[in-house]
């Protein structure tokens, strides 16, 4: 791990940030997937070789693994992995980190995508050695090529272990122009990637397992709502929301409602009801300086909002708590 530590803090285009046990967070002025790992038994090889292209970065891994190897993987970009060697007797298992349940038992020529914010955790059983690609992707470059936006069921939607001859040619010859010192042109690479952006984010076949259309993926809905109940107390700009989870405005706002059923203005009036439920249990406290501690214009506005959520005024519910 330090032989990788030190190779990307010597890198320009990948300078480091952050350096936690175990742990790489990649930062750059422009595009960077900011992608941090804790694994164990895991070490490499050879140099770790990466090239920035216009809506991607694409890294060529190869390692050594112990008997029993793994960790912990989560990057804020969506990133494909291309598995394209696997040398030894080994089982390797890869799953999304909060499913217990369901994991893959692939070898070479396999593939993974995984949504931004997703964690995954991999597993490894028996000495090996992997050689994978890694190319992380820049939705907002991506979109901006092609004009329009690109499907957030796609985006969204993990695919653990799927096998696309097309994705693992292009990725194959991707990681041959790194092997080889990055002597090709650069059109010619930016062609492989955004040949293989176009495989991937094509509609899945019907038979592969969907998102239902129009809802947050969990993570940008845990991140959201704690933002939300964080800063409650004051006015939260749409766009705020929108840049957290990298989604446009309308997009955001429409899937928001409906996962909660509500849009974001309705959850914040809720958590700041949540909050000045917490003050009203003090009885020295007045009413209007309730009101202003949670961010409502006056005693007439909180009183207004909290009567059509909770069904009653703020001091007939207090009088009930007290009672």
């Amino acid at each position: 791990m330090h032989e990788i530590l030190r190779y990307i803090e010597s890198h320009s285009h990948y300078p480091l940030t952050t350096c936690m046990k175990d742990s790489v967070v990649m930062n750059a002025m422009a595009f960077h997937p900011q992608m941090i790992s804790q694994i164990e038994g895991i070490s490499l090889l050879d140099d770790l070789r990466f090239r920035r292209w216009n809506a991607a970065i694409t890294d060529l891994w190869h390692v050594e693994c112990e008997q029993e190897a793994g960790g912990t993987y989560v990057s804020r970009a969506p990133l494909l992995v291309a598995l394209l060697d696997c040398i030894g007797d080994t089982r390797v298992n890869v799953r999304a980190a909060s499913d217990v349940a369901k994991t893959t038992n692939r070898k070479q020529g396999c593939l993974y995508y995984v949504p931004a914010g997703m964690e995954i955790s991999s597993e490894i059983f028996g000495k090996c050695r992997l050689r994978h690609l890694d190319v992380h992707l820049d939705i907002n470059a991506l979109e901006s090529s092609l004009g329009h936006e690109i499907n957030r069921d796609i985006l969204e939607t993990p695919r653990m272990g799927f096998c696309d001859q097309r994705i693992n040619t292009l990725a194959r010859m991707l990681a041959t122009d790194l092997e080889n010192g990055m002597t090709s042109p650069q059109i010619y690479g930016e062609s492989l990637v955004t040949a293989l952006t176009a495989a991937l984010l094509s509609p899945t076949q019907s038979g592969e397992p969907q998102r239902k259309r129009g809802k947050l993926a969990p993570y940008h809905l845990r991140k959201s709502v704690d933002y939300i109940e964080q800063n409650c107390g004051r006015t939260i700009r749409l766009d705020e929301l929108a840049q957290l989870t990298g989604l446009s405005q309308s997009y955001f706002c429409s899937a928001f409602r409906e996962s909660t059923g509500m849009p974001p203005q309705q959850w914040q009036m809720k958590a700041r009801v949540e909050r000045a439920k917490t003050l009203l249990k003090d009885a020295e406290t007045p009413l209007a300086s309730v009101a202003l501690r949670v961010g409502f214009a006056d005693q007439a506005h909180l009183t207004r909002v909290f009567r059509k959520i909770v069904g009653t005024t703020p001091g007939a519910w207090r009088k009930e708590q007290i009672a």
